[in-house]
């Protein structure tokens, strides 16, 4: 057993401006900085990472590639803190202030949580790969999802949740909307938690009481039950969610009907000898009844 070198948050916030138009931002962003804060209070060797994303792109909060932002007054504040919410919130700021085009954000749908959760993975490999030989690096995902899911992402998302499982990384989802299929089955897959929190008022308590504390310390305390999850596939044909299907031998894709060609890989498939039988039944009837 290597010697831990603190836990590694990567927060992920949905921005989607069509979504928010009808909900409050400001306070879910300020519960995300009391986690954040109270996540680098624990262990003065924990980590953090914040990501925004919504449908025009994926964008990195925290820490920035430019210098980090102090704030004017700094009186008693711890000055580590005020680094970390005030880059934060200049960074959202910046981004919204880009957010002017109509066109772009008319579509309540297609937030890009496949690019936040593959950019959220690549951090962590990255930080893990940095440690010296038998240092350990416990990291987790925490998901802020607002818009409803975009069935068009679901093989990305699922090839997210496969690889986080496989690193050992848990996602922890916190649906501040509707029920989210694609999170659900990221958090049991992963050994994350999972929860809808419909009064916002209320989002700073529970992330405090279930989501600052780490996946295996989880089982010791009296935390919301887990949530019935829809282990059901979304065929790429139409986006719905099937209980019975055609899934592609080379990439995976699920269909709900047959198809001769995948639309993700282009593979080629002979029709099965079941619609064959069908099909040759059917002609010979044919021509029976037009030979009587």
């Amino acid at each position: 057993m290597g010697d831990s070198v603190g836990d590694l948050l990567v927060l992920v916030i949905d921005l989607h401006p069509v979504w928010w138009a009808d909900h409050s931002l400001t306070g879910v962003v300020q519960s995300s900085l009391v986690l954040s804060n109270a996540h680098l209070l624990q262990n003065p060797l924990n980590k953090l990472c914040v990501y925004g994303y919504m449908n025009t792109g994926v964008y990195k909060l925290y820490p920035t590639e430019e210098d980090l932002v102090a704030g004017e007054s700094t009186a008693g504040k711890y000055e580590g803190f005020d680094v970390v919410n005030t880059t934060i919130l200049m960074r959202l700021k910046d981004i919204m202030l880009e957010c002017r085009d109509p066109e772009e954000h008319k579509q309540l749908d297609g937030s890009l949580l496949s690019g936040a959760l593959i950019q959220a993975l690549c951090h962590c490999n990255v930080m893990s790969k940095n440690l010296a030989i038998g240092n350990i690096l416990n990291s987790r995902i925490l998901v802020l999802k607002g818009s409803p899911d975009s069935r068009s992402q679901y093989m990305a998302i699922m090839n997210s949740i496969f690889a986080a499982q496989k690193n050992k990384v848990a996602i922890d989802s916190c649906v501040l909307g509707e029920d989210s299929t694609f999170l659900q089955q990221a958090s049991e897959i992963t050994g994350g938690t999972y929860m809808r929190v419909q009064d916002h008022g209320k989002l700073a308590q529970y992330m405090l009481g279930v989501f600052l504390m780490g996946v295996e310390f989880r089982k010791s305390f009296n935390t919301p039950p887990a949530s019935k999850v829809d282990f059901r596939a979304a065929c790429q044909c139409h986006s719905k969610m099937t209980d019975l299907g055609f899934v592609c031998s080379v990439c995976m894709s699920v269909y709900c009907g047959f198809r001769p060609i995948c639309m993700t890989c282009n593979a080629h498939f002979k029709l099965p000898t079941a619609l064959l039988k069908g099909k040759k039944v059917t002609g010979k009837r044919k021509l029976e009844n037009g030979k009587s």
